[in-house]
C-alpha cells in the first residue's frame, strides 16, 4: 500500500487523490475471529501541509466471520472512514501520529489499525439472534428445541417456586 507522493511533497497546499485494491491477505486475516473475503479497496486523498500530510480514505471490504451467537457463517459487507496524519521520521512527538520518509508513503500499518479498530469483535448474523440452544446445541433461529420445557420439569427447585406463590 505504496503512493508515490513526489509530486506533493515539496509544494504545500498541494493533494493527490489515490485508488486501489488491495489483497486482504496482506491485513494480517486471522489475528482475529473475522477474516476478508476478496481484495479490500481504497480511495482517498493526500494533503500536503508543510510537509505534514493528512491521509483521509474510504475502505470498503466484506468481512468473513461467524455469527457471535449462532456460529452460522456470514458475509458482511463494511465501509470504514480513515483520517491519519503522516510526520517527517524523527520529528513527531504526537504519537498517534505516523511517520513517513522520503518519496514513497506507505499507508499499510494506518489502514491495518483502521480496520482493525473499527470492525466489530461480535459480528451477528442478524441482530436479534436467538444463538445456541445452551442443552443440545440446536440453532434456536432455525428451530425450537424441547430443552426448555423439558429442564423446567426437571428442575430440583421447582418445589422452592411453589412455596413462593403461596
Amino acid at each position: 500500500m505504496k503512493i508515490d507522493i513526489t509530486d506533493i511533497i515539496e509544494r504545500d497546499g498541494t493533494a493527490k487523490k489515490f485508488e486501489m485494491d488491495v489483497d486482504s491477505h496482506k491485513t494480517g486475516g486471522g489475528m482475529t475471529l473475522v477474516g476478508f473475503l476478496g481484495d479490500i479497496h481504497l480511495k482517498g486523498d493526500i494533503c500536503n501541509n508543510e510537509g505534514i500530510l493528512t491521509v483521509t480514505a474510504e475502505i470498503t471490504g466484506q468481512l468473513d466471520a461467524k455469527c457471535y451467537r449462532c456460529l452460522k457463517q456470514i458475509v458482511k459487507p463494511f465501509t470504514i472512514e480513515m483520517e491519519e496524519i503522516f510526520e517527517p521520521a524523527n520529528s513527531s512527538e504526537n504519537l498517534d501520529n505516523y511517520e513517513y520518509s522520503g518519496r514513497i508513503l506507505d499507508i499499510s500499518q494506518a489502514v491495518i489499525d483502521s480496520i482493525y479498530l473499527n470492525i466489530p469483535d461480535r459480528v451477528l448474523c442478524v441482530p436479534d439472534c436467538k444463538g445456541l440452544c445452551p442443552n443440545c446445541g440446536c440453532n434456536l433461529n432455525e428451530k425450537e428445541c424441547k430443552c426448555k420445557e423439558e429442564s423446567q420439569e426437571n428442575n430440583k427447585f421447582a418445589a422452592l417456586r411453589d412455596l413462593i406463590k403461596e
